[in-house]
């Protein structure tokens, strides 16, 4: 078993140098289930949803297919279990004091006419929050990830966990049927390298006219402008507020709102797996599980100004799949372990796929992870074998949806006038093709 794992190992890493010396790299990505909250309708709504719909899947992660894609979270009611369950309705405000501080924060529920007697209800985030929870819940989500990927054509199988870990799926499904699971160092391996690293995101999209808003702030800048002390101080005020009005009526808001969940895995999820290997009907099984949870990792909060123009349509495409992809370079920042690892594509200079759609600057700094073997373990394992950083005088890849340097929107180009297709790094001459790169907060 031992030969067999080590020559599969350098088989792995044969085939990842292989892909790497391609434009298509091969090679252990994060999973990733995006999940669309449904909103009231709203402007330019038809726009959104199809943007939405043809929104280009992040590349550095491998899409999780399952099928809850999109919930209509406005009709998710919370009910006072939900409310007490989540710690609310508990504790009394028991006088005017403590409910006038309570109600500058987040609204309140009166339990008498006098309006002495109030419970904290959540705020808005905090709201939603629970709402994401019930629907995890009721809709089994976390079970249809886990389903996504054992169960193919309504039986057990590791094609995908395979495929995904360039493992042998023959020798992973031996391995179950003989009830050697926990001593396979493949399966340990896909548990901790691939199965652990499953994400779901859930997104809501609103989208809002600016022009309401810029009536308000420009009707407070005249109340405001009133009560300067002199005619002229008033009026020069005022034509200030209309003028700052004037730009900030124009077009929309776009707000995005994007909360991250990853699967918890360890032995106690994969042991509860495997013992439906014979199951007649594995996918009812995984579903009715109780074996199963989500942990949730951050949530990002997003605003676009979307201005008005001749090709609506396409600007709020533009202006969407923007957004969005800014929300996940954020929440990829923030956490740590949503961080993809990108393979560096060639060396003489050190160049890797990642760009302005990712979020990065001239002189970001990177991680440079080697795989190698932990005999000890048995499986797999990432080493830290240096560092590196974006460098400061070469152009950074616009890979942002509908890039382009020119009216048309043509490939950007370097001074020799090459296609920029990768961004440029600094690092020691040691790092090689195949060996991924994790940026540093």
């Amino acid at each position: 078993m031992k030969k067999t794992t080590i020559l599969m190992l350098v088989c792995l890493l044969g085939t990842m140098n292989l892909f790497a010396q391609t434009d298509e790299m091969k090679y252990r990505r994060s999973s990733l289930s995006m999940i669309l909250l449904e909103s009231d309708n709203f402007p330019q709504k038809d726009y959104v949803m199809k943007s939405w719909n043809n929104y280009p899947f992040p590349d550095k992660y491998n899409q999780h297919d399952i099928s809850s894609k999109s919930i209509d979270i406005d009709g998710i009611k919370l009910t006072d279990e939900d409310l007490k369950a989540a710690g609310f309705l508990k504790d009394t405000l028991s006088n005017v004091l403590q409910i006038t501080k309570a109600e500058a924060i987040r609204p309140v529920r009166y339990l008498n006419d006098e309006k002495t007697l109030a419970f904290e209800l959540p705020s808005e985030k905090q709201k939603y929050q629970m709402k994401i929870d019930k629907i995890i819940k009721d809709q089994k989500i976390v079970n249809q990830l886990v389903a996504s990927w054992f169960v193919k054509d309504g039986k057990f199988s590791m094609d995908l966990v395979a495929e995904r870990g360039m493992y042998n799926a023959s020798e992973m499904s031996a391995s179950i049927a003989s009830g050697n699971v926990m001593s396979s160092a493949s399966i340990m391996d896909a548990g901790k390298e691939l199965i652990q690293n499953t994400f779901v995101t859930f997104t809501k999209l609103n989208y809002f006219e600016n022009e309401p808003a810029a009536k308000l702030i420009l009707e407070a800048a005249k109340v405001a402008a009133g009560e300067l002390k002199t005619p002229m101080q008033q009026q020069a005020a005022i034509k200030a507020a209309e003028l700052a009005y004037e730009k900030a009526k124009e077009g929309y808001s776009l707000v995005s709102k994007t909360w991250l969940y990853k699967l918890k895995w360890s032995e106690v999820e994969l042991d509860a797996v495997y013992k439906m290997y014979n199951s007649e009907d594995i996918t009812s099984d995984i579903l009715a599980s109780d074996a199963f949870s989500l942990e949730f990792v951050g949530n990002q909060y997003n605003t676009s100004i979307v201005l008005g123009g001749k090709d609506l349509e396409n600007i709020i495409d533009k202006a969407t799949v923007r957004n969005i992809d800014n929300a996940f370079a954020k929440l990829q920042k923030q956490n740590d372990v949503f961080k993809p690892k990108i393979p560096v594509s060639s060396t003489g200079p050190i160049m890797a796929k990642i760009g302005m759609k990712e979020g990065i600057s001239p002189g970001d700094k990177f991680e440079v992870l080697e795989m190698t073997w932990d005999e000890k373990a048995g499986t797999t394992t990432w080493k830290s074998v240096g560092k590196c950083s974006v460098d400061k005088k070469a152009p950074i890849w616009d890979n942002r949806y509908n890039a382009g340097n020119g009216p048309d929107g043509e490939v950007a180009t370097d001074a020799e006038g090459n296609p920029i297709s990768a961004s440029q790094f600094k690092g020691s001459k040691k790092i090689q093709v195949g060996m991924l790169l994790k940026q540093l907060k």
